[in-house]
C-alpha cells in the first residue's frame, strides 16, 4: 500500500518567494510538468533532494524551506516507545538508561509513521527516493536541528552552472 503524502504549502511557498516553475527548470533540470503538479497540489510527495535544490534557488536555508512548505507536519508520536527490556522489577535509574537506547528503525517508524519496511528499503536500494516530509520527520524523531540531515545527505548538490541554466531555460520557453 502506498503511502500518503501529507498536505504541504509548496506552490504558496513559490508564489511568495517569486520563484517561477522555468526558473527551477533552468536552474535544475526538475521537469517544469513535475513543477505544476507539484506547486497545484496534484502531486505532493516531493523527493527531499529537489525541494533542497529549490531552497538553493530561494537562498533561504533548507530549515526555513521546511517550515514555509510543512507548516503542520507533526510527529504520529512525540515520546519514545517503551523498551521492551523494562521489566517490573527494572529499576528507575535502568528505565532511564534502557531509555536512552539508539533510534533505532522501529523507533523512527513508531514516532514518523513510516513503514518500518520503507525505512528498509530507503536504507538499503539505491532505487529507493526519500521523500522531503520523510526526511523531516526522521530529523524530528531523532531531535535533529531541522534541515540537518538534508545538508548532510546534499552537500554536494549543486545548481546548473549558468550555461546550462541559459540552454534550458531557452528550451523551455520554446
Amino acid at each position: 500500500m502506498k503511502e500518503i503524502a501529507p498536505e504541504n504549502s509548496f506552490g504558496t511557498y513559490l508564489t511568495i518567494k517569486n520563484i517561477s516553475n522555468v526558473e527551477i527548470y533552468s536552474k535544475t533540470g526538475i521537469p517544469v510538468s513535475d513543477l505544476s503538479k507539484m506547486r497545484n497540489g496534484e502531486i505532493k510527495s516531493i523527493p527531499a533532494k529537489r525541494l533542497y535544490l529549490i531552497s538553493l534557488i530561494s537562498g533561504d536555508p533548507i530549515a526555513a524551506t521546511l517550515e514555509a512548505v510543512y507548516p503542520n507536519l507533526l510527529l504520529v508520536h512525540e515520546i519514545d516507545p517503551a523498551s521492551n527490556k523494562i521489566k517490573a522489577t527494572t529499576t528507575p535509574v535502568g528505565s532511564v538508561l534502557f531509555s536512552l537506547e539508539q533510534h533505532t528503525f522501529e523507533i523512527i517508524s513508531y514516532k514518523t509513521g513510516i513503514k518500518l519496511s520503507r525505512l528498509r528499503n530507503l536504507a538499503t536500494k539505491e532505487s529507493a527516493v526519500i521523500l522531503s516530509h520523510e526526511l523531516y520527520l526522521i530529523e524530528m524523531a531523532c531531535n535533529r536541528k531541522p534541515g540537518s540531515l538534508f545538508d548532510k545527505l546534499f552537500k554536494g548538490l549543486k545548481l546548473n552552472s549558468p550555461t546550462e541554466q541559459n540552454r534550458l531555460q531557452n528550451e523551455a520557453e520554446d
